[in-house]
């Protein structure tokens, strides 16, 4: 209970930012957006959970954690070779690339191969 709390903190953050348009933050789209995703994240994931809880009474046995270590693994993997070549990249060119775009697309990357690998070891175990 106290996990979506949080989630709900989380998205109420964001949302402050988008209408109150703090000075001493460089983009409240992005910080609001950032927290409210965050926050409607663990509160879907928490809400899931108590939900399969109330159906079934176990959530996750070992297999599942099998599964996570294995998408993990993987993600871990292929976001450091992306990040390698994106380095590369950068330091060849010498482009003049902002931060925040690209550490947004690596974490975007990141939470989508994970999630992606997840349900594939999900059905092949």
């Amino acid at each position: 209970m106290g996990m979506l709390i949080i989630g709900i903190v989380l998205s109420l953050i964001g949302i402050g930012f988008y209408v109150f348009e703090p000075a001493w933050i460089a983009s409240s789209v992005g910080a609001g957006g950032a927290f409210i995703g965050a926050g409607v994240a663990m509160i879907a994931i928490i809400l899931r959970s108590l939900q399969i809880r109330k159906k079934r009474g176990v959530i996750e046995d070992e297999r599942d954690y099998r599964i996570a270590e294995k998408a993990s693994h993987k993600a871990l993997t292929i976001i450091i070779i992306l990040e390698g070549v994106l380095l590369a990249g950068i330091g060849v060119t010498e482009s003049n690339i902002q931060a925040q775009p690209v550490v947004s697309l690596l974490f975007a990357v990141t939470m989508l191969t994970y999630v992606g690998f997840y349900y594939w070891y999900k059905r092949q175990m």
